[in-house]
């Protein structure tokens, strides 16, 4: 019952009116009573006793079953009547799928007789094949038309359809090895898995296995696995230069070729740029790619939110402030940055770092505070939050109400000892003298001054990451504080 409430479910409103249509047309009571079910299923109906009480019938099990099955064909088969590019939106896969069809069309009509025709569509099948590598494809194609006119070709016709198999089976056998190797290095349940069974460095290994492959076929689809694996290693291992590098190369193969080009791999390949230029420092470089991920992205999907907050790191790294007001605009119309717990808290940060930083200390405060379930996680952001939360007070000069958060995030730090690293606890230490201090900036004592000078110049354990949540550098803020 599951399985055909979800199939109703994916059923977009014209395949809905066509199915009823097709049922509706026929007087046959089995018909008639699945229109009926399926009615039932549209309209929310999905208790099994309830359906079959509305269906006012006392049908067996097995019957009721057969019922099912039979209704579950009928909606599978109306997916498959209209244009690919109306069921599917990427063009590859849209491609793939009218390949598909194709090729089961022609298989009907070659073995009732009519192989002309069926020859006919078989080609129009292999140039989609071709122009898209859909190597399996092409090798069914290429096996369809050996077995239904090797009677009626001649010997060299025979040998060359033979070497294509034999061609089309290699490559076949390498994107799927490919696409195998790509699985292991990406996706942490493979990559547990072989860190206890594997010598190190087993992904460098598998990576150069890939690109061999790649410059053997140059094949588009096998480049894809390549480099989406190669990305997400060296992003993984900090290796931004050349993820750069790997990702430009990248985002040309998918630019220029048919396979793999889609909106979903344009917007990811340069979000992973994006995001390595931001690790980088290139603010203006990474500006440029995560609005283009952004754009590409579906608008009402999780990944384009991920962006969005993506690219208002990179505007606010780079000043960029009325940059940044406007991607805080668009994120918050998201329809579903309510969908999860942390995505609202987190903008509404973001937005409070935007108008501490251009001065805006009364809407910052009043930001921060219609929130504050940052402060359940812990994590980054906690600790953020409340940075971000005492340079406010340390700006409306409150020090009672300062020395109260200081106190508490200590406390905090001191059951959550991994967030308690030496950038942050020398904030704490810079805010607690400048308080000792009656918020003189100009007092703050020698030994904090050298601590500042070490997060300022980020020496070992003291780094910025401009990727993460302190948005609102305090180093810089309270160097910009003191008299020159």
């Amino acid at each position: 019952m599951d399985e055909l409430i979800s199939l109703v479910k994916v059923m977009r409103v014209g395949e809905k009116r066509m199915l009823m249509h097709m049922l509706a047309r026929t007087t046959n009571a089995e018909e008639n009573l699945r229109l009926r079910l399926f009615k039932m299923l549209d309209a929310g109906h999905t208790d099994l006793q309830t359906v079959k009480k509305k269906l006012a019938t006392d049908v067996s099990a097995s019957s009721f079953a057969h019922l099912k099955r039979r209704l579950k064909e009928d909606i599978l088969s109306v997916l498959l009547v209209k244009e690919s590019p109306k069921r599917i939106a990427q063009a590859n896969r849209a491609a793939q799928f009218e390949c598909i069809k194709k090729i089961a069309q022609a298989y009907v009509l070659i073995f009732r007789g009519a192989k002309q025709e069926g020859a006919g569509i078989l080609q129009s099948a292999k140039r989609l094949a071709i122009k898209y590598e859909l190597e399996g494809e092409l090798l069914s194609i290429n096996h369809i038309s050996r077995e239904a006119f090797y009677s009626f070709s001649d010997v060299k016709k025979i040998v060359a359809m033979n070497e294509d198999l034999r061609d089309n089976l290699k490559i076949w056998s390498d994107i799927l090895r490919s696409e195998e190797l790509s699985f292991y290095i990406t996706s942490p349940q493979f990559k547990q898995e072989f860190e206890q069974t594997e010598k190190d460095g087993f992904e460098n290994t598998m990576i150069n296995e890939l690109k061999a492959l790649y410059e053997k076929s140059n094949t588009a689809r096998i480049g894809f696995w390549y480099y989406m694996a190669a990305t997400e290693f060296h992003t993984t291992q900090k290796n931004f230069e050349l993820v750069v590098n790997l990702g430009l190369s990248f985002l040309r193969l998918v630019e220029r070729s048919p396979a793999i080009k889609s909106k979903n791999n344009l917007a990811g390949v340069n979000q992973t740029v994006g995001l390595a230029q931001l690790e980088l420092r290139n603010f203006s470089e990474a500006k440029n790619h995560l609005s283009v991920a952004e754009k590409h992205f579906p608008s009402a999907g999780f990944n384009r939110l991920q962006s969005l907050q993506f690219l208002g790191l990179a505007q606010m790294a780079d000043q960029d402030y009325a940059g940044i007001m406007q991607t805080i605009e668009k994120a918050m119309m998201h329809p579903r940055i309510g969908a999860r717990e942390h995505f609202l808290p987190q903008w509404l940060y973001i937005k409070a770092c935007g108008e501490f930083l251009t001065s805006d200390i009364d809407s910052a405060f009043k930001t921060l505070n219609q929130n504050g379930d940052l402060m359940k996680q812990r994590d980054d952001w906690n600790i953020q939050f409340r940075m971000l939360e005492m340079l406010i007070l340390i700006e409306l000069k409150d020090e009672e109400w300062l020395e109260f958060k200081l106190d508490a995030t200590r406390k905090f730090l001191t059951r959550y000892k991994k967030l308690d690293t030496p950038r942050v606890r020398a904030s704490i230490e810079l805010i607690s003298n400048l308080l000792r201090r009656e918020l003189d900036y100009d007092a703050i004592s020698k030994k904090n001054n050298e601590t500042l000078e070490l997060c300022l110049n980020e020496a070992e354990g003291f780094e910025w990451n401009p990727a993460g949540p302190e948005i609102v550098r305090f180093d810089s803020w309270i160097k910009g504080k003191i008299s020159a």
